[in-house]
């Protein structure tokens, strides 16, 4: 019985393999539909997951930036702070050190940073604190402390826009997952319209096999199979095609602009490469079953 089934498995991925080569144009042009679809989904994807980690990271930040006032004595400023629980490191940044931190970052501008006088640049500390020891209360507690201290102009440290990040993560979430599935949805019409086409380039042969005394499913499975593989290889293109442009992105240093924000680029991961992989399953075979279905159905055959 088992063996019987497999036997009958194998004849249908040879059928499934038959059809496609005897209409590869046809075939071709589906595929490439649905690979168009599935790449806009990875490419979404790959900007939702480069947004909500730089979100995730800028909020675990733990670094504060103290702008002293022109004139001030840096040593009474760095002293006060050393002397507070949690710091773990402290560097100061004078007039010039900062004119050289700019010329590090953006060195593709160093000829026109040589122009500028670094007195107009604000000399800055910068304060570094233990991982164990950040909170939103501990650092807005720091925050009142150095604010009020005496030669202090500005101090800066993104708990500040905690409120505002997390309201901006759930947004995301939120208009992530909606456009998520209306891609989803996207994926299946377009499924179904590219192997509606197939279908209907059939269109005599099944009513010759129907002539014969073919049942639906003996006609219906080749195509489940058929889409499946059409869907299986149109992902296979499009994931490698964005991993391509992502290649492309980072050899040609479109990343170092990016980099000067502290926002590192990275590509999807394996569970997420996996999870539309099995929604492109599920689109294909969806999109096959309505195709087939209703072409069944209107041709009462």
């Amino acid at each position: 019985m088992i063996s019987q089934r497999v036997s009958y498995l194998i004849n249908y991925f040879k059928m499934a393999l038959l059809n496609i080569k005897s209409n590869i144009a046809g075939n071709f042009f589906a595929f490439a539909i649905m690979s168009f679809s599935y790449f806009i989904m990875l490419f979404f994807l790959l900007c939702y997951a480069n947004i909500y980690n730089y979100m995730r990271l800028f909020q675990k930040n733990n670094i504060m930036i103290v702008f002293l006032k022109n004139g001030v004595k840096k040593d009474n400023v760095i002293n006060y702070i050393k002397t507070i629980n949690g710091v773990k490191t402290v560097h100061y940044y004078s007039h010039k050190s900062s004119l050289k931190f700019l010329e590090r970052k953006v060195s593709h501008i160093r000829s026109v940073l040589k122009n500028i006088n670094p007195d107009f640049l604000p000399s800055f500390i910068k304060i570094r604190f233990k991982k164990d020891t950040i909170s939103k209360i501990f650092l807005s507690n720091i925050y009142l402390r150095i604010k009020t201290f005496k030669g202090v102009s500005i101090v800066y440290y993104n708990k500040l826009l905690e409120d505002k990040i997390i309201q901006f993560m759930f947004f995301t979430k939120v208009i992530g997952l909606i456009i998520f599935l209306f891609l989803f949805i996207l994926s299946i019409f377009i499924s179904y319209s590219a192997i509606k086409l197939v279908i209907l380039r059939k269109q005599s042969e099944i009513e010759i096999l129907k002539l014969i005394g073919a049942t639906n499913n003996y006609i219906r499975i080749p195509m489940f199979i058929e889409g499946e593989i059409g869907t299986i290889l149109s992902f296979c293109l499009s994931i490698l095609l964005l991993f391509v442009i992502f290649k492309i992105f980072l050899y040609y240093h479109f990343s170092d602009f990016l980099a000067y924000f502290h926002i590192g680029i990275i590509f999807l991961s394996g569970w997420q490469i996996f999870l539309i992989f099995i929604i492109a399953l599920v689109s294909g075979f969806f999109g096959t079953y309505l195709s087939s279905k209703k072409f069944f159905y209107e041709s009462k055959i």
